[in-house]
């Protein structure tokens, strides 16, 4: 994996946190050859000094249109 983005601030569920994405291969093949994956970290700080970590996953062909529900997913979350 790799940075393909530097990291960023965010602001998740009322919660400063961290994005970045990175880049790679695939653990899945196709026609014996890795696949590139495109990978969306965002850290999160807890209240107790732990981290909450999410990690979005795509093949790197499809990542731009599935990022909008990531988005969603995002806006959802709720930290207790």
């Amino acid at each position: 994996m790799r940075v393909f983005d530097s990291p960023r601030s965010m602001q998740v569920a009322e919660v400063e946190g961290r994005s970045t994405t990175l880049t790679g291969n695939s653990p899945v093949q196709h026609n014996g050859r890795a696949q590139a994956e495109r990978d969306w970290l965002i850290t999160l700080p807890r209240s107790d000094g732990t981290y909450l970590y999410l990690v979005f996953i795509a093949p790197e062909n499809d990542f731009a249109q599935l990022q909008p529900t990531y988005q969603k997913m995002l806006d959802s979350l709720q930290i207790q």
